[in-house]
């Protein structure tokens, strides 16, 4: 395990930081600043789709539809940062707080969910960019009908 330098570490977290704000933010250009031109995805903890490798814009067109209604509230804690060959690897825990403030139906008005991110990043246009998201889910809760991201194309819920 070789050691990251300390300015390579906060240009990371601060990728980090701006990926998630920019969930919270529905800011969907600064989220596609933060991966690289090809991002390999594993939601398949989550009951979601299986892994797979798509374009950055292609991801965040997918997390704009699944939960764009939302408020919502990321927070990540307990970073570690390892270099490598190919550049930085990352985990963190997390924590999503997801809200409707206008749900008219039954059930409570949230969807939380918390576990860890595995992350990698790598160099591209002379910044660190996310090349690689794999999702640990931990746990779920509150109605799940209310995130899109969780729910299978013919409108079944998945389990969390």
């Amino acid at each position: 395990m070789q050691a990251l330098d300390p300015l390579e570490h906060i240009a990371v977290n601060d990728v980090l930081c701006r990926f998630f704000l920019a969930f919270d933010e529905r800011n969907w250009a600064v989220m596609e600043t933060c991966l690289a031109r090809e991002v390999f995805i594993d939601y398949a903890s989550s009951g979601r789709e299986p892994p797979t490798t798509m374009s950055g814009a292609e991801f965040v067109q997918r997390r704009r539809a699944a939960a764009d209604t939302l408020a919502k509230h990321h927070s990540f804690s307990n970073l570690l940062l390892t270099k490598e060959p190919e550049g930085v690897r990352g985990r963190c825990n997390y924590l999503i707080l997801r809200f409707d403030s206008d749900f008219k139906g039954e059930g409570e008005d949230f969807y939380h969910s918390c576990g860890a991110y595995e992350f990698r990043f790598g160099q591209a246009e002379g910044a660190w960019k996310i090349t690689s998201i794999t999702q640990r889910a931990l746990r779920s809760w509150g109605n799940r009908q209310l995130h899109g991201g969780t729910r299978k194309a013919d409108g079944q819920h998945t389990r969390t």
